[in-house]
């Protein structure tokens, strides 16, 4: 039932209600309003409206306190952006820019007038007024001394801008001045206008330099990174690269239907960005002209800015919507209905966590984005990733058929992985995080010190390959699965303790039981066994129709969690093999589960390409997580539960922020924080959330 459905329904209940009735339709009211909330954050959610999920959760979380609200808050809070501050004035802000630092913000619209604002707080530091009409561009020198204003009827205005004071005043465009872009050196000064020319000033002397033209008007303007370069955007749908030494046209740029209305050269210098109006982002060689790729937006592309890594691209859009993508996937990482009108420009800070927008509404709008990034892809391996473990809660080890990487995820940023051997296939960690123990293809085991990766042991006799691997609790043993049989070694000597058999196929988990004695196997011959290690002999079989991918026990209550291909994840009572319940039994499979270390979240990794987190010990399923491309091969909780690590066989490795999801906020202030932090209205009587 979509929450149009649930609403009527609510309503239709209120009304039939009879004066006096209490309890009963008290809490199946409360029980309704909670579905339609948690549907409207849903789909909020679905369409990256972060902000608006958190409030539709939050407010689900106060008829109902349940895992699914819960965890939608929690998803939603980690990447939504806050807005900061609004002001709104009479007219258009058409134009906004953060100085070098990113502390200063200028604006300046309709009203003619420029203003300065203090980023952090929101206060106006100085207006600066001159200008007889509407201004379209402001541009920051590079060490923010000097401020560029232009608009209507065409001159240039330059600005003390901590003095508030103009010192220089650019003549000779016929018409609107609607780009300006001072050089990196800051010497020279580059603007363009409805009078269909762009032109180079020298800064210092108040001089045209040089002069180009388009065909239509032009729009935007950009210098690359050495100066040889000016990028130009138009009307006339080209955008033009200039050689400024040579003074002529290196490469016209074509291929947009509509105005190209923004342009920029990659920090490198490698790459161009430009956007137009047909709803399209397109990303040229510099070098050759040549188009390297096409990003397509669902909306009226109006403005739109990137960061100099071409990592984050913030567009404004006509219908008033501010998106914000991944540069270099094309994913939509969140969409705000920031204004009622069209949306004309926006602005992003220089370390790219702060940004601004302006409206045909009169509005100004300041957003910081999460200082933490909530999820962090990392790409180093050259196939799927076969096997995923924490070394420590900033240290992660991934191994495939191309080997070992390790990973050293300092504040969220993953460096370039260590590449270790070849052909790994399984991974084990011991519980003192010292060492990491690697099965390879070629049956060998490798033990390797966790810091530095130095191989400490070679440990051989497993035959074909290890696709399991396990470290007993004390860390003082090893088990490694092969074709049929279980081998287990000592540690850290690497003597041989002995050998289990009788498994009929390839054994593709272990696990160790918490108190050591004991030791779960699964694999594909359909069957999960326990072994008492002691007496090294067979003490339950379990049966379960499918291959075993995976075998866990839960931490605290004696219960085995079994996952694999066309069967659900079950949970059994260790000592008995009675089966205590079924989890995600509509699925196709799982190919990975993984525990938290203080036993209360499980996580699985689906043939679905879902990653799923489930509450223990009751087995409620808490969230998904989408994202991979192929099969989550494997799943892992840092041991300080700050991060959920997913591999898959898309070659990626998905770092989830997974603290907030383990702590979601008071449900007392969710819904007022809601509304403060993301500039929400609530209509409590119209079950409705939107922004103010």
């Amino acid at each position: 039932m979509g929450w149009v459905g649930l609403a009527l329904l609510l309503a239709s209940c209120s009304a039939l209600r009879p004066a006096g009735e209490v309890s009963g339709a008290g809490t199946t009211e409360r029980s309704l309003r909670a579905r339609i909330y948690l549907a409207k954050g849903d789909a909020a959610a679905e369409s990256r409206q972060w902000g608006l999920a958190a409030g539709y959760f939050a407010a689900a979380r106060m008829e109902t306190d349940s895992l699914a609200a819960q965890w939608g808050q929690a998803w939603a809070r980690s990447r939504a952006s806050t807005r900061l501050w609004t002001k709104t004035f009479e007219g258009s802000v058409l134009t906004a820019t953060f100085s070098p630092d990113g502390r200063v913000l200028a604006s300046a619209g309709t009203d003619s007038v420029i203003r300065l604002w203090d980023v952090s707080r929101g206060e106006l530091l100085a207006k600066l007024e001159g200008h007889s009409a509407e201004v379209h561009a402001v541009a920051f020198s590079p060490d923010g001394r000097l401020l560029a204003s232009a608009g209507r009827p065409g001159e240039i205005r330059i600005w003390d801008s901590s003095q508030g004071r103009q010192v220089a005043l650019l003549q000779g465009h016929s018409d609107v001045v609607r780009g300006l872009a001072f050089s990196p050196g800051g010497k020279m000064l580059a603007s363009c206008g409805v009078d269909k020319t762009v032109r180079v000033w020298d800064v210092g002397a108040g001089t045209e330099r040089m002069r180009f033209e388009h065909d239509e008007y032009a729009i935007s303007v950009a210098f690359s990174g050495d100066e040889r370069h000016l990028l130009s955007t138009s009307m006339d749908r080209s955008t033009r690269v200039w050689d400024l030494g040579a003074r002529t046209e290196l490469h016209r740029l074509v291929g947009h239907e509509e105005k190209v209305e923004s342009g920029a050269f990659s920090a490198d210098g490698q790459r161009i960005m430009t956007a137009a109006a047909d709803r399209t982002v397109r990303f040229w060689s510099t070098r050759s002209g040549q188009l390297l790729d096409v990003l397509r937006i669902q909306s009226g592309v109006s403005a739109t800015i990137i960061d100099p890594q071409f990592r984050l691209l913030v567009q404004a859009g006509w219908d008033g919507r501010i998106q914000l993508f991944d540069a270099r996937s094309g994913e939509l990482l969140e969409r705000l209905d920031a204004h009622r009108s069209f949306a004309m420009t926006v602005a992003l800070s220089p370390d790219g966590l702060t940004f601004a927008s302006g409206g045909r509404d009169g509005s100004l709008h300041v957003w910081s984005r999460p200082r933490t990034p909530a999820e962090v892809i990392l790409r180093g391996h050259q196939v799927w990733v076969e096997a995923l473990a924490f070394s420590e809660d900033q240290a992660l080890v991934s191994g495939g058929e191309d080997g070992l990487r390790l990973w050293s995820l300092p504040e969220g940023n993953a460096l370039e992985p260590r590449s270790l051997g070849t052909g790994i296939s399984s991974l084990a960690v011991s519980p003192d995080r010292k060492l990491i123990a690697a099965g390879g293809l070629d049956g060998t085991v490798r033990v390797l010190e966790a810091g530095s990766g130095r191989q400490l042991l070679a440990l051989s006799g497993v035959t074909g390959s290890v696709r399991a691997l396990a470290i007993a609790p004390d860390g003082k043993s090893l088990a490694a699965g092969g074709d049929r049989d279980i081998l287990l070694w000592s540690l850290p000597s690497g003597s041989v303790l002995g050998q289990l058999t009788g498994h009929t196929g390839k054994i593709w988990s272990l696990a160790f039981e918490p108190a050591g004695n004991r030791l779960a196997s699964g694999g594909a011959d359909n069957t999960v066994r326990l072994w008492d290690l002691n007496r090294r002999q067979q003490i339950l079989q379990l049966d379960t129709g499918g291959l075993v991918r995976a075998v866990a026990f839960t931490p605290s209550d004696n219960r085995l969690v079994t996952a694999g291909i066309n069967q659900p994840i079950r949970i059994w009572d260790a000592m008995d093999g009675r089966l205590v319940k079924a989890l995600d039994e509509g699925a196709v499979g799982a190919l990975s589960i993984g525990m938290s270390q203080d036993g209360r979240f499980m996580a699985s990794g689906g043939m679905d390409l879902l990653v799923k987190v489930w509450s223990l010990p009751s087995g409620e399923l808490m969230g998904r997580s989408a994202g991979h491309q192929g099969m989550p091969t494997a799943v892992s909780f840092s041991p300080g539960m700050s991060a959920l690590a997913s591999a898959g066989a898309d070659k990626t490795i998905r770092l989830i922020k997974f603290d907030d999801l383990a702590h979601p906020p008071p449900i007392q202030t969710g819904l007022a924080e809601a509304m403060l932090r993301y500039g929400l209205t609530w209509n409590e009587e119209r079950l409705l959330l939107q922004n103010r």
